[in-house]
């Protein structure tokens, strides 16, 4: 449900506008979000591979076969799952022509986001200090939990712009937006509305398994839930995230721009700003229970406390990012029969995690490495280029080379062209290592770079895009008894760019007084370019001779997939108008 009220005042050289928004978000469902409510089963290539080696596919059959089960999963909704939540936000602004030239434009918002709640309930809580979770409003537990939420969400915003003289404009602006994300999102599934339970060995060397598949699937523990306070079984985690007690901090975005605009010849303008903003308090968890390297599931710190051997993710806004670029734009409105439009962006977004709210770490959670996550965004494309145009093609009745005959006209005249072409650099992947070279749960597994990168360009099966002899895998020649994290840092490596041509050709024309038509021929990637995938990037596939050699490249580095729905496509179209 949303409202939303504005009013406006104009006195003497000021533009007044103030306001009020409300929003309320309600859910109810039954159908547990996380895990998997009829079970999963899941065996590891590490319960029957030779210690120090490389699981493989096979591996992983093989552990099949012999029934020995590496994890297990399921989740059951308990309770009914409900989520009532308001947003209200007011706002005052000034837009004041100071002068013929100058126009200086003052606003503040002020937002509040008050806690959720279950219907008559309050939101659950686990603390991890002492295990237990309390739900608000039962058992004497008051309605919030021990939480409360800011506030002090004040927005302000500033911007101007400057006519230097007739053709050349300066503007700039900076300003803050709270983040709207309705916290029912992340917050929807917590034990015990819903139970997800996660059944794993307690491991040391990392190549123990939880049980035979014969013994089955262990019950899933339900709760007593009448005094509002339950210990949170060491087999059940969250489902999959808890909020820390306290102020829940909700983040925000600081944006700002600098931006010349300059009126060019042949009726063009041209546009040059830098653009940047960056995120405090992103929402999102991570794994406290992340063990250290080559400690196993039993060096997970509340293993000793409370025998979790499982992940136990906490959440709020702790993360940051940042995004920076150089915009340019060429525009010409339609004039002479011709409209262009065209746009260069050079950037670099920066993030631990692409998602907000229902989001994890990138590849780490152990605390001492957590802001290695702190890379290239997942989408981040460095360089991006469009051009556009609409072409009435001028032959043709009224145009510049007019054309008497109807039926020679109906052939030849009245036609417009139109074509969009896009290019963009590729998107960041990251190089992965085997896990048992790390042996910490919680935690992910980067390769080692140990040669600068080469980029060979090659695509396709049994030829590689990168020299796969850039990375190594940190088990190779291991040590025994050593593990530690890979030298590479998530989304390290760009993939390959792709770009297309769009065209579009019409043309209407009268069929009687009364009745028109218009017909529409048009053409998706023209040029039918393919738009590769990133490579496979598993650095523990690449076999090596025990000098280093490259035996057999497994695929490692090699393109061997491509985006569907890129594929060129024509589309005809009549349409009439009567």
């Amino acid at each position: 449900q949303t409202y939303s009220t504005n009013f406006s005042k104009i006195s003497h050289a000021h533009e007044l506008r103030f306001g009020f928004d409300l929003v309320h978000h309600a859910m109810t469902h039954w159908q547990p979000e996380t895990a998997n409510p009829r079970g999963e089963i899941n065996f590891s290539g590490n319960t029957t591979m030779i210690a120090g080696t490389t699981a493989r596919g096979p591996n992983t059959y093989a552990a099949a076969l012999l029934g020995l089960v590496s994890s297990y999963n399921k989740s059951v909704q308990f309770l009914m799952m409900e989520t009532r939540e308001w947003q209200f936000g007011w706002y005052l602004r000034d837009r004041w022509q100071v002068s013929r030239r100058f126009t200086l434009n003052l606003g503040l918002r002020y937002e509040y986001y008050p806690l959720i709640a279950r219907g008559e309930r309050g939101i659950e809580r686990w603390d991890p200090n002492t295990n237990l979770v309390t739900i608000g409003a039962l058992g004497g537990i008051p309605k919030n939990n021990g939480m409360t939420t800011s506030k002090k969400l004040f927005a302000p915003r500033v911007g101007f712009a400057f006519r230097l003289n007739e053709k050349t404009v300066i503007r700039s602006g900076y300003g803050i937006t709270v983040d709207p994300l309705p916290i029912s999102r992340p917050l929807r599934g917590l034990y015990p509305s819903t139970i997800t339970a996660s059944f794993v060995p307690v491991s040391v060397t990392g190549y123990e398994y939880y049980n035979s598949i014969a013994t089955g699937l262990p019950p899933v523990p339900t709760p007593d839930i009448s005094k509002g306070s339950i210990t949170l079984p060491p087999t059940v985690d969250m489902g999959p995230r808890s909020p820390w007690g306290g102020e829940m901090h909700r983040g925000y975005i600081q944006s700002w721009n600098f931006t010349l605009e300059r009126q060019l010849p042949y009726a063009m303008v041209g546009n040059v700003a830098y653009v940047g903003n960056h995120h405090v308090h992103w929402l999102a968890d991570y794994d406290i229970n992340a063990a250290a390297p080559g400690t196993g599931t039993a060096g997970r710190p509340l293993y000793a406390t409370q025998g979790r051997a499982i992940g136990a993710s906490m959440w709020d806004g702790f993360a940051d990012g940042n995004y920076n670029s150089l915009q340019a734009s060429l525009n010409r409105a339609f004039a002479g029969g011709l409209l262009l439009k065209g746009s260069y962006t050079w950037s670099k977004a920066i993030n631990m995690t692409d998602e907000d709210g229902w989001a994890s770490m990138r590849y780490f959670n152990w605390l001492p490495v957590l802001y290695r996550n702190r890379t290239a965004a997942g989408y981040d494309r460095r360089h991006m280029f469009t051009m556009a145009f609409a072409w009435n093609v001028p032959i043709g009745k009224g145009r510049k080379l007019n054309v008497s005959s109807k039926v020679l006209d109906g052939v030849v005249g009245g036609w417009t062209l139109s074509s969009a072409f896009y290019a963009y650099t590729g998107t960041p992947f990251t190089v992965s290592g085997s896990s048992a070279s790390l042996n910490a749960p919680g935690n992910s597994q980067t390769a080692d770079q140990i040669a600068p990168l080469k980029k060979i360009g090659d695509f396709g099966p049994g030829v590689q895009y990168y020299d796969p002899m850039s990375f190594r895998d940190p088990n190779f020649n291991r040590p025994a008894n050593v593990y530690r994290f890979g030298t590479m840092g998530p989304n390290s490596v760009y993939g390959p760019g792709f770009w297309r041509d769009d065209a579009n050709l019409t043309k209407s024309f009268d069929v009687t007084e009364r009745v028109k038509a218009e017909f529409r021929a048009e053409v998706f990637n023209l040029t039918n370019t393919v738009r590769w995938s990133n490579p496979n990037s598993g650095s523990a596939s690449m076999q090596l001779n025990p000098d280093g050699s490259l035996r057999n490249a497994n695929n490692f580095m090699s393109v061997t997939s491509a985006a569907s729905g890129y594929e060129r496509q024509f589309r005809f179209g009549l349409r009439l108008s009567f």
